[in-house]
């Protein structure tokens, strides 16, 4: 049999991490959207607030996407990975 074994502990703790990142990533999108860039002084500072917002825009979403996936991925694999270890644990106790 092989020697493999998840921290179930750890890896749960990162799945709630991954979550929060995107709870966080998607709130600061919203605020980021709410932030108006006009008005603030200059036309080049304007400008230079409105290119601000649409890279960081696009970056943030990707990364709240990217998190979204990750903790997607990692909850099924726990999942089966727990789901495997109880099957293997019960097939051994039976004789």
């Amino acid at each position: 049999m092989a020697d493999f074994q998840i921290d179930v502990d750890r890896m749960k703790t990162l799945i709630n991490r991954l979550d929060q990142v995107d709870d966080r990533m998607r709130g600061a999108q919203e605020r980021l959207n709410k932030v108006g860039p006009k008005g603030l002084g200059t036309d080049g500072l304007d400008n230079a607030c409105d290119d601000f917002q649409d890279d960081w825009g696009d970056g943030i979403k990707r990364i709240a996407d990217g998190a979204k996936q990750l903790h997607e991925g990692l909850q099924k694999t726990l999942e089966a990975y727990q789901s495997t270890d109880q099957d293997l644990q019960k097939g051994f106790s039976q004789k």
